[in-house]
């Protein structure tokens, strides 16, 4: 038995492996949801119509406005309110746009046109289009009219003013426009008039106002200040006199001098403590006054541990020549000690003075830093009256500077009276317009449309995301690593008018579904090296994906050239005799196996051609067994002998086990799935449980393909249309109209 080429074990792509998806795929899922895609987008658009057509349509009305950057006048008090500093155009222009924002212009335009005006002019607009009449229901009736509060109507009004306004500046220059929007198109061009009129003479109301403020604030503004002067001189003049001060920066210097002097000797005489301070620290913390340098390096202490060295010198030359009792070594013994206790007693004289120099620092030390201390109170006491000093004489200065500033606006403003001109201008009335800008019917169409597309598309991709059945031949090669040998398209059902699948290859040998099954037969002819796959066996993963269909089809088209034995070897669910034209259960496999019925009794022949069909016959309560059995094997090689091939229809892989014993008997397995609706994770499980047991896997058959839905490759070639020959005119248009599977 030959089994197909194949990797021994090929690990399928689980979904971490999953390459990442290209625009190419895409452009397939868009394309296969493209008809719910264009619903969504119309009906997107078909709202937003109809919400803008439920609008009421508004007009704008503009006028155009000068404002220059500062009013001509013949004295100018602005430097009361900015000191010192230059104009800021852009802080200027952007306060006028507030100010025509302002509720007091909206006030003043609604106190000119008066609040009748506006309950007028601004209650007759309705829109061109009502959902309520698009619902069948009866128009909505008119409210009565009622008694409105004026200080009510006079507040709606000032807000309809604010709410209709758009202040927009023409950008490098003075002007700006004044846009009013409204239902009424002659109203709106009436505000916008009235608006940039009552902003003029705001302007103006408040420049004289404000020159007459200013006067009165500076006359008494300048009162003030001359009091204050004089305060401030008064207070300066007494605190000369009662700090005696007549030029402190002489005595400044001075005092700065000194403080210099006391810091520079404070620090030398801490240098000395700290030298005087190692010095006296190293004494107490030395086990013996002999191993304290500072004490060597005395030439007196030098001279005694000369003395004391040649005495040991002596006693150890002594030492070798006599003995310890001898007299000599007795009185060198006796130097050597003399020797030795005057120099403890000048190691203490010279430790003593080490630490009175040590207490004679210290106590200088504390004596320069009293005088530093001193010098700087005085010197602080010093700059604290001259800080006073400045403070009041800046202080002076500064009331001086002041009083003479208002004293003289003062005088300017009275003397002109501060004469103001307008200095806003209006350039251009505002025109009543003709055409509406809100709502724009067709920007908003094109939104909702747009709006429709994005939520159509973003579904699609969600839902074929969602989706983790097989498409087609790119994702069972991906998903299971099996070859597609065919792609099969999807038939009408008997109850929907369709043909019996075992005449349909027949009947229609040019439709797409013909050609579809003649690539399959190709696919599996091709894939035997050595010898021919005599004994194909066909499953799937679960019932209902095709696979009796393609057995009876495979089956016939095989049987146009050599003779085949079809058998229903599903005895669990048999189905091969409901394709049958006459469709009634007889005597098949599970009689022939048990020995209760002959061979020509278990078998029908398909009229007018080579192919013999094996029913299942009466379903056993062991099929498995029967399966599984020596007489089924020895039965199955003797009908091999007989026929040039047997095709095998058996149970799905992952219901029960009768595909894996059978695919022990057989030369070649086609794995069916069925498009859209078998789930790779359990085609998968089918296929390994296959090649688990090395069963001679030929390839995967997708059946039940549309081909305008799924869009994968294959199928493109011969169900684009009606197939192959439909694509090279071998087909009439009438016939393939009529032949159509899908």
């Amino acid at each position: 038995m030959n089994s197909v080429s194949r990797p021994e074990e090929l690990e399928l792509e689980g979904p971490e492996q999953r390459e990442l998806p290209n625009l190419q795929d895409y452009l397939r899922i868009l394309f296969r949801y493209k008809w719910g895609i264009l619903v969504l987008m119309i009906v997107g658009g078909v709202i937003s119509a109809l919400r803008a057509m439920s609008e009421v349509p508004l007009y704008d009305a503009t006028a155009t406005m000068l404002i220059e950057r500062q009013a001509a006048r013949f004295v100018s008090i602005e430097e009361v309110y900015r000191g010192s500093q230059g104009w800021d155009f852009g802080e200027y222009y952007q306060t006028q746009y507030e100010i025509l924002r302002s509720r007091p212009i909206a006030e003043r335009v609604v106190d000119k046109l008066g609040v009748e005006a506006f309950n007028k002019r601004q209650g007759n607009a309705k829109p061109a289009f009502s959902w309520r009449n698009l619902f069948g229901g009866a128009p909505e009736p008119a409210p009565a009219a009622a008694p409105v509060d004026p200080k009510i109507a006079r507040e709606v009004a000032i807000n309809t003013v604010i709410g209709s306004l758009d202040v927009m500046p023409v950008r490098n220059s003075q002007l700006v426009r004044i846009r009013m929007r409204g239902p009424n198109p002659e109203f709106a061009a009436m505000l916008a008039n009235t608006h940039a009129q009552a902003y003029i003479e705001e302007m103006l109301e408040g420049r004289l106002q404000m020159t007459q403020t200013a006067s009165q604030w500076l006359n008494e503004r300048t009162k003030g200040l001359r009091e204050k002067l004089e305060a401030s001189e008064k207070t300066l003049q007494e605190f000369r006199d009662r700090e005696r001060l007549l030029d402190v920066k002489g005595v400044d210097s001075l005092a700065s001098t000194e403080l210099g002097l006391a810091s520079e000797r404070l620090a030398e005489a801490r240098r000395e403590r700290i030298d005087k301070e190692t010095a006296y620290n190293q004494i107490r913390n030395a086990r013996s006054l002999e191993e304290v340098p500072a004490l060597l390096v005395s030439p007196i202490v030098q001279e005694y541990k000369t003395a004391l060295t040649q005495a040991e010198s002596e006693v150890r030359e002594l030492s070798q020549r006599y003995g310890a009792r001898h007299p000599k070594m007795a009185e060198a013994n006796t130097k050597r000690e003399a020797a030795q206790a005057s120099l403890g007693r000048q190691l203490k004289i010279a430790a003593n003075a080490v630490e009175g120099e040590y207490r004679a620092a210290v106590s200088r030390e504390n004596a320069l830093s009293g005088e530093l201390g001193a010098a700087k109170g005085e010197l602080l006491d010093l700059n604290r009256k001259q800080y006073e000093l400045t403070a009041l004489e800046r202080e002076v200065d500064g009331n001086r500077q002041i009083y003479e500033l208002f004293q003289n606006r003062f005088k300017e403003t009275s003397a002109s009276g501060g004469v103001q001109t307008a200095n806003a201008r209006l350039v251009e009335n505002a025109q009543i317009p003709n055409a509406q800008v809100w709502p724009n019917k067709r920007r908003a169409t094109m939104i909702g449309l747009l709006i429709g597309l994005a939520l159509g598309m973003a579904l699609a991709l969600i839902l074929d995301h969602m989706d983790n059945t097989l498409k087609g031949a790119e994702d069972v090669e991906k998903r299971l690593g099996l070859a597609v040998i065919g792609l099969v398209p999807k038939l009408k059902s008997l109850s929907e008018g369709g043909e019996l699948p075992i005449n349909y290859f027949g009947a229609h040998p040019q439709s797409s579904f013909s050609e579809a099954i003649r690539t399959i037969r190709t696919g599996v002819l091709l894939s035997a090296v050595d010898e021919t796959h005599k004994r194909i066996l066909i499953t799937s993963s679960v019932p209902s994906e095709g696979k009796t269909t393609l057995s009876m089809n495979l089956a016939t088209a095989l049987g146009h050239m050599k003779k085949v034995l079809l058998i229903d070897a599903d005895m669990r669910r048999p189905s091969i005799h409901k394709g049958l034209p006459d469709q009634r259960q007889s005597p098949g496999l599970s009689e022939y196996i048990t020995g209760e019925r002959k061979i020509s009794e278990c078998m029908r022949q398909i009229e007018g051609s080579n192919l013999f069909v094996m029913p299942a016959g009466v379903a056993p309560p062991n099929p498995l067994e029967i399966l599984s059995s020596r007489k089924f094997a020895e039965s199955l090689e003797a009908l091999s002998r007989a026929f040039d091939h047997v095709i095998i229809d058996c149970a799905p892989a992952c219901a029960v086990s009768d595909a894996l014993v059978l695919s022990k008997l057989v030369h070649g397995v086609v794995y069916v799935v069925r498009s859209d609706s078998t789930q790779w994770q359990i085609a998968r499980s089918g296929v390994k449980r296959l090649r688990r047991i090395d069963a001679p896997l030929i390839g995967a058959v997708v059946n039940q393909v549309v081909p305008r839905r799924t869009g994968y490759a294959y199928g493109k070639y011969y169900y684009h249309g009606d197939g192959y020959y439909s694509d090279y005119g071998y087909a009439k248009s009438k016939s393939r109209s009529k032949n159509k599977g899908s």
